[in-house]
């Protein structure tokens, strides 16, 4: 296939769509918890550690060699195997009988999705140079915004009228298609005509150096820090609201689903356009920004949460959705953009993957399981009030880690310079 202008456009494209069944395959058992409870005998703990560190495990130490496999053997031929395997086991999800079958299925699920986001941010580093990359990138999260809400709104309905098998088995059967598509069509970077050609002819590094020469760019170290604190609050409540709006408001998912949906995906789709194009036309102004912005997202949704679980009004909440959500998503395509910025040239792929291992094994992993947790330790005190005390008081890390994010704004600046200017990185 030859070098045409249209390419880079059609390669994000696909990259979107793989975005959209990653995101729904994962989020899809948020919607159905409370079915998944009930039939297969689940504890709050059982479903916080399907919902956390059971998919979280593997999907974070999977990731950093993945990520090698991508740099070294091509970043879309992996997506394309990836997208399958994790495909297939959304598919065997639906077929799961109790915790154990159902556990195995979300640790495949987490194996195949460990690729999906280095190879991805890789390729659409390769395609896009730096002034571009910001907004190319936010594309991918507004396309993963808009798999959640489809797996909110399309999850629910499924299994109002069919289960909540069948929506495992909707949401696992099209991204074997797509891999098909992803493996014939899109080809690995390897041109220097392309706008961030100069960047991507860099030897590769050796693990040990890659660990060196990104501990040492300290605005990477404590930006990895403060996301994984705020996302222990985030990501507990994005498990966990679905399941809160069914308990407090009497709800079943399809409903849930329906309004929760209708607030979240405009709402996502809104916040990542505009983070990616705040964060290119901040980032000129000043390098410090997209860490700024980080830190003033999280900080403010703690009050806003707060007010969201313990005000018992559904149209206050729906309200609520739409702002924290907001709030809760600009902060997205300036921390992947920052995250390729301060790796440099040969550790595109690699960077993100160790931001994705630390995020997602203390946000992801600890978030929901902690919150299932603390809901059975109050049972016996607060009844079925338990969840909503125990996600305020997860909301809380959301405070915590915003300071480790202003921490970062100190020497991110020089470390993003230290990243362009040289081409295998630097320890010192």
């Amino acid at each position: 296939m030859s070098e045409r202008a249209w390419y880079p456009g059609y390669v994000l494209g696909i990259i979107g769509l793989v975005s959209i069944a990653n995101y729904y395959d994962r989020n899809l058992i948020t919607i159905l918890v409370e079915p998944m409870k009930r039939d297969l005998h689940l504890s709050d703990a059982d479903i916080g550690l399907l919902t956390g560190i059971g998919f979280a495990l593997m999907y974070s130490i999977l990731g950093i060699p993945m990520a090698r496999l991508a740099d070294r053997y091509g970043r879309a031929k992996l997506l394309g195997y990836v997208l399958a395997l994790w495909s297939v086991m959304t598919v065997l999800s639906g077929r799961s009988v109790n915790l154990t079958t159902m556990l195995w299925a979300r640790v495949g699920v987490g194996v195949g999705e460990a690729g999906g986001l280095p190879a991805s941010h890789a390729l659409v580093a390769d395609y896009f140079a730096p002034a571009r990359r910001g907004k190319a990138l936010s594309v991918i999260g507004v396309c993963g915004a808009l798999g959640i809400s489809a797996a909110l709104a399309g999850g629910g309905l499924i299994n109002d009228s069919l289960g909540w098998r069948f929506a495992f088995y909707a949401g696992g059967l099209p991204g074997l298609a797509l891999s098909a598509l992803l493996l014939f069509t899109v080809r690995d970077f390897n041109s220097t005509s392309s706008p961030a050609a100069p960047q991507n002819r860099a030897p590769a590094v050796k693990l040990g150096s890659a660990f060196a020469t990104l501990w040492h760019r300290r605005s990477y170290v404590h930006m990895c820090i403060g996301l994984a604190l705020v996302c222990i609050g985030a990501y507990g409540q994005f498990a966990w609201t679905p399941a809160f709006l069914m308990r407090s408001y009497h709800m079943s998912a399809g409903q849930v689903g329906g309004y929760y949906s209708a607030a979240v995906g405009p709402a996502s789709i809104v916040a990542m356009f505009i983070g990616g194009a705040l964060n290119d036309w901040l980032v000129k102004r000043d390098k410090r920004w997209p860490l700024w912005i980080l830190a003033l997202c999280f900080a403010s949704n703690v009050p806003l949460s707060l007010i969201f679980f313990l005000v018992h009004n559904f149209a206050l909440a729906m309200i609520l959705t739409v702002v924290t959500t907001v709030v809760g998503s600009l902060w997205v395509a300036p921390s992947y953009a920052l995250v390729q910025s301060l790796a440099g040239p040969p550790l595109r792929a690699i960077a993100a993957a160790i931001f994705m291992m630390t995020v997602n094994i203390v946000g992801l992993g600890l978030g929901p399981y902690l919150t299932g947790v603390l809901s059975d330790a109050l049972t016996p005190r607060f009844g079925a009030d338990a969840l909503t005390f125990s996600l305020c008081a997860v909301t809380m890390t959301c405070g915590i880690g915003a300071i480790s994010l202003m921490w970062a704004t100190r020497p991110v600046a020089a470390d993003m310079d230290e990243a362009e200017m040289s081409p295998v990185g630097s320890t010192g």
